[in-house]
């Protein structure tokens, strides 16, 4: 959701300004997601709205963190460090919501307890962070374990959302959560390089943007098409 800042003086508060952007963005699909699973499976929509919390919550410290950075030279390594101990857990709790609203949709029960799913996977992953920098002491042992947490949380998500737009007949929502999830995976080689010019902190930056817009607009129409009667299949497109 967020690209990690560059290094160097010269790095512009615009740039750091921009990375609300896609924060902004997710947090309305997000909301709009929250929207759809309470309609399909009720129990579930406060389980919904924690983990969204939890993933704005990353985004919005970490893109604090550049603008605390760009703006006043404080590198508050905390702020930066608390993405993925939000992000993680946040994607553990909404993809369980997710899963019992596509039961929701599909017209079947809808299992209790969802929320133990989550928590559970949660705990192992903290579990495993904890070991691997309290105990073997590798330094930064705790990112790993949170990365894949929040990334297998991602994507199972993301699978989830074009599952549900693709039963829908929705064609148009599925190709803009596949968007979203394409850009996803685009923005992992350019993460990986160091060091990094700044024009490609800009590319970025407009991808991961691109990527948000897709997914609050794909959110939206599921939410929106999700309620609407049998035989309406269509939404104006919005990405």
């Amino acid at each position: 959701m967020v690209a990690p800042m560059p290094s160097g003086p010269a790095f512009p508060i615009s740039l750091a300004l921009y990375n609300f952007l896609p924060v902004t963005l997710t947090g309305l699909a997000l909301w709009f997601l929250a929207r759809y699973v309470a309609d399909q499976a009720p129990r579930e929509h406060r389980l919904a709205l924690l983990g969204g919390a939890l993933i704005l919550a990353g985004g919005l410290a970490k893109a604090s963190w550049k603008l605390l950075a760009a703006t006043t030279g404080t590198d508050l390594v905390w702020l930066s460090n608390a993405l993925f101990p939000l992000m993680a857990p946040g994607f553990a709790l909404l993809a369980p919501a997710l899963w019992g609203a596509l039961r929701g949709q599909r017209g079947r029960p809808v299992p209790g307890g969802l929320w133990r799913v989550g928590v559970a996977a949660i705990m192992l992953a903290f579990a495993a962070a904890a070991l691997r920098h309290g105990v073997l002491a590798i330094r930064r042992g705790w990112f790993l374990p949170l990365l894949v947490l929040a990334s297998l949380g991602n994507l199972a998500a993301s699978v989830l959302l074009i599952r549900a737009a693709l039963l829908l007949r929705s064609w148009g929502t599925a190709l803009l959560f596949g968007v979203n999830l394409l850009m996803i995976f685009a923005l992992q080689p350019i993460a990986m390089m160091n060091p990094k010019p700044l024009a490609m902190h800009w590319l970025e930056q407009s991808l991961t943007a691109l990527g948000t817009a897709c997914f609050a607009a794909a959110a939206y129409r599921l939410w929106r098409r999700s309620g609407l009667p049998a035989g309406r299949d269509s939404l104006p497109m919005l990405c």
